[in-house]
């Protein structure tokens, strides 16, 4: 067998280190710390909320390749966006970071490490019908003219050329289906970030097959400004061309972007992003104004990374997950306004073994789509009056680079046995309503 440094690591794993440069499967623990937001006080909205494992997704998306054959063995980012075209019209996008292309040892449950690729995306579809997407997913990646396999987007010849690589975390899709945006997060080197790539693809829901999809790129921001941990409609009613987008400055002490920095917030009109206009992009800053410029940003009181953030209808209000730094609870965050005031009300916590050394936890992120009916009053788990949110975290395990990588956990046998499968999304069920001193416009109603 041979001994391969594998280095599965994405944004939300790696850059809570930001400057300090250090691998998530292969490196020194950094020092970080914690971002706490607002818990509900006197005056302020609540959430009741309760968190359990969701089997059936994770039934629906146990797809193994079979015997002999490399597949699709666990990525990390796990954003979906839903797209038009396939069967039904309706598909969810899957976009995964660093993956796992390899084979699967049954009898061992282990991934061979033998003979493992590692592009740094792939993309997965999943079948959908009106009320939500209820198929199995379907993996794809992309190959050179040797045959090779390789990331599915990769940067322009002479970004790669120069050792560029792009991280997709986030994305969404015009309202229509036919069009998405990606932010990906650009490293060169070893995890140095060099800003934010925009990746555009059109005609996706003309076209079934996605590798034969045509994407486009352009760059935005900077190392010291980076656009990359969420996009996402502005109109809560569903309606208008407008999204919001994430973003992260400088820490307080000086250091590069990462999970640490406040989260800014900027807007621009979704066409002109899919145009390659980021010109037009408008900034909010202090005292809490838009402005045309990314100066004096003001800070949203809510932590992210990469993150997804969504609208309640049932709620009534915005929301989105988080797992700080190093830690094992989950927590919601929801506002009535994008702007704040953002409070927190834990959701869930990482299970055993996941919860203790050698492992992580990351990438929280909200998948709308696979959320049963707001309102529906027969759907196991939830009670009347409470509404569905869905989310799923990944799980990676990190050592030493004085350790044989070839030993490493998320190789080990037994070790794509569930229970303690690393690097593979866990999918949460949250039921969730406002609570009894909060208006009832904003209660969910069934």
């Amino acid at each position: 067998m041979n001994s391969i440094a594998i280095e599965a690591h994405s944004p939300a794993a790696v850059m809570e280190c930001a400057a300090l440069q250090c691998p998530v499967i292969l490196g020194a623990l950094p020092k970080l710390l914690g971002f706490s937001a607002k818990t509900a006080g006197k005056g302020a909205h609540r959430v009741s909320t309760q968190g359990s494992p969701a089997e059936d997704l994770q039934v629906q998306f146990e797809v193994l390749p079979g015997p002999g054959e490399a597949g699709w063995l666990g990525g990390d980012s796990d954003v979906s966006v839903v797209i038009g075209g396939g069967a039904t019209g309706r598909r969810a996008l899957w976009i995964f970071a660093d993956t796992f292309i390899t084979k699967y040892d049954r009898n061992d449950q282990s991934r061979v490490l033998d003979g493992i690729h590692m592009p740094h995306n792939t993309l997965a579809l999943v079948e959908c019908i009106e009320e939500r997407c209820t198929g199995r997913p379907q993996f794809f990646w992309q190959r050179d003219e040797a045959g090779a396999i390789r990331s599915f987007f990769e940067p322009p010849a002479e970004n790669k050329a120069d050792g560029e690589l792009l991280w997709p975390v986030a994305g969404i899709a015009s309202r229509c289906g036919n069009s998405v945006l990606l932010l990906a997060t650009r490293v060169k080197g070893f995890m140095n970030v060099v800003g934010t790539s925009v990746i555009v693809l059109k005609d996706v829901a003309d076209i079934d097959d996605p590798r034969q999809w045509q994407y486009t790129t352009y760059d935005v921001g900077s190392a010291d400004l980076t656009w990359f941990s969420s996009v996402f409609f502005a109109d809560s009613r569903g309606e208008g061309d407008m999204v919001y987008i994430f973003g992260h400055g400088k820490g307080a002490d000086g250091r590069l972007p990462s999970q640490n920095s406040d989260t800014v917030l900027a807007r621009a009109s979704l066409q002109n992003l899919l145009e390659h206009d980021w010109a037009k992009t408008e900034y909010w800053t202090t005292p809490g104004v838009w402005s045309a410029q990314p100066e004096g940003l003001k800070a949203l009181g809510l932590p992210s990374w990469e993150t997804t953030c969504n609208w309640s209808e049932a709620l009534g209000r915005w929301y989105s997950f988080n797992i700080p730094a190093f830690t094992t609870d989950i927590f919601l965050h929801t506002a009535e306004d994008i702007t704040g005031e953002w409070i927190k009300t834990k959701v869930f916590s990482v299970p055993y073994p996941f919860a203790q050394s050698p492992w992580i936890s990351y990438a929280a992120k909200a998948h709308p789509e696979l959320a049963r009916s707001d309102r529906r009053r027969d759907s196991p788990g939830l009670a009347d009056g409470d509404c569905e949110l869905v989310f799923s975290f990944i799980s990676n395990a990190w050592v030493d680079s004085s350790v044989v990588t070839s030993g490493n956990i998320l190789f080990a046998p037994g070790g794509m046995e569930f229970h303690q499968r690393g690097y593979w999304p866990r999918f949460v069920r949250v039921a969730a309503r406002m609570s009894a001193e909060t208006s009832s416009r904003a209660r969910c109603i069934a």
